[in-house]
């Protein structure tokens, strides 16, 4: 856990202060995995950019004020060349027209045991090519889970680096345990929630409004409990 540093305007004396936060965060390791056989995916999705989806998580999920509430670190990644032959059922979701199911997906998760598909350890997070029968894989999803207290997460190839509404933060809220909040009458252009849904029609808007008290005690409720499942040597 780092300490943070906070400057501090001094206007009588036209200076600028700084000085060391003895603020801790409990922090969480993300091992990221391509799943897609899209070789379009493939030329795209490079190791930088999946320590980068790290920072873009430290940058915006954060509380209403804009202040960290948790903190991530790269652990490790597995791209689809190394684990496209592994006995985890888990990998072969993603070849074909294959839609996502929350239940069929954290079953084959749950049972897989190959650390490079699935670290026991860290937070899951899986590169795919979201699929649904209207679109087909012009679907551009995100999904997260926390799945007793063992989360993962999945995003499209094509949301990385912030695209579209939010995905990192959004799917790693619901990784932590958090539900949609409705956006009734939001536009694409209004400021929402991180985890804004619009229900019944309308916009998610931007989701560019951090978590409120609610959410942010309902993800430190989730925190601990996830801290020991992780913990936990198989």
């Amino acid at each position: 856990m780092k300490s943070k540093f906070y400057c501090v305007l001094l206007l009588s004396v036209a200076n600028v202060s700084c000085v060391a936060s003895s603020k801790k965060y409990e922090t969480f390791d993300i091992h990221f995995v391509v799943i897609t056989p899209n070789p379009l995916a493939h030329s795209t999705v490079k190791l930088a950019q999946l320590k980068n989806e790290v920072d873009i998580l430290n940058t915006y999920f954060v509380k209403e004020d804009r202040s960290p509430i948790i903190k991530f670190n790269f652990k490790s990644a597995s791209f689809y060349n190394e684990i496209q032959n592994s006995s985890c059922s888990f990998v072969a979701l993603n070849n074909g027209n294959r839609v996502y199911n929350a239940d069929i997906w954290a079953r084959h998760f749950n049972l897989c045991n190959d650390p490079k598909v699935r670290d026991p350890h860290a937070i899951n997070f899986y590169v795919f090519d979201s699929y649904t029968l209207k679109q087909g894989f012009k679907n551009r999803d995100g999904h997260g889970k926390r799945n007793g207290n063992r989360p993962f997460l999945l995003l499209d190839w094509e949301r990385l680096n912030h695209n579209v509404q939010a995905p990192e933060e959004h799917e790693m809220g619901h990784a932590f345990g958090l539900n949609h909040v409705c956006a009734l009458g939001a536009k694409p252009d209004s400021s929402t929630n991180i985890m804004a849904s619009s229900c019944k029609g309308g916009s998610t808007g931007k989701r560019d409004i951090g978590f409120n008290d609610e959410q942010v005690k309902k993800i430190m409720h989730y925190v601990p409990l996830i801290k020991e499942k992780l913990a936990v040597k198989k």
